[in-house]
């Protein structure tokens, strides 16, 4: 019945991993797709001339906080202690990341699909539809960017990020995935899971339209992200030493 009841763990793992994909990806089509050119003013020479686009950004800013730091919420409060023991207590622990990674694309895609444009206010906007170099520069740097971000999140063992490989290790009785990396690495995946934060950050910030809901956004996670996720002198130390590692390896093949 165990058994039983840790095969429908790993079954519903695999369908919030598909699950998780579908939100990245309409995330990517959110930060990542050219926006329209609107006729409003920019926002440094304009803003203190017309008081009325204050007013018309005042509640969708309201609102995007409010989503924004729900997610971040979610996030932290996830990650705790706390929430951890009570998942153990439930007998769950083989669900544990994949309960957390539910729960951040739920909350993620409530975010996507409830965010609201305050494109009355402007800091700058480039028309891209217009000059192919323009529109190349763009998709070609989010384009690196992605890959990035997608190529450390497998070296960084995806199957274990998104809680499948904790499903399957618990249905097969292995124990914990992260018990057969090394201690550094452990300490690493403690408080760093995302990789590439430059990359994320150049995303957020290289928009064609920086309108001020997109400018509260790249600011909250770049802050979230450098605050809450930044790595210590042992993580640069175990980085350090593991691409010595590889050049020596390199070197002797």
């Amino acid at each position: 019945m165990a058994s039983f009841a840790k095969f429908i763990i790993l079954f519903w793992s695999l369908i919030i991993m598909t699950y998780t994909f579908y939100v990245v990806g309409k995330l990517m089509w959110f930060l990542s797709t050219p926006r329209s050119i609107s006729n409003a003013h920019t926002w440094i020479f304009n803003l203190l001339d017309n008081r009325s686009r204050l007013e018309t950004a005042f509640a969708p800013i309201v609102f995007d906080t409010i989503y924004s730091i729900g997610f971040i919420f979610q996030h932290s409060i996830f990650k705790s202690a706390l929430v951890k023991n009570f998942i153990h207590k439930l007998h769950l622990s083989g669900a544990e990341r994949s309960i957390y990674s539910l729960t951040s694309s739920i909350c993620l895609h409530y975010l996507l699909q409830n965010w609201q444009p305050a494109q009355s206010i402007v800091l700058w906007q480039i028309n891209v539809d217009d000059s192919a170099p323009l529109w190349w520069t763009f998709v070609v740097t989010h384009g690196i960017c992605w890959t990035i971000i997608f190529g450390g999140t497998i070296i960084m063992d995806l199957p274990e990020l998104l809680g499948i490989k904790q499903a399957y290790y618990d249905l097969k009785a292995y124990g914990d995935p992260l018990a057969y990396k090394a201690r550094e690495l452990r300490h690493l995946y403690s408080h760093v899971r995302h990789p590439s934060f430059l990359g994320l950050t150049l995303i957020l910030f290289a928009t064609n339209v920086m309108s001020l809901d997109r400018l509260l956004l790249a600011f909250v996670l770049t802050l979230y992200m450098y605050v809450a996720w930044s790595t210590d002198h042992k993580d640069v130390a175990y980085q350090q030493q593991q691409l010595q590692r590889k050049k020596l390896q390199l070197k002797t093949q």
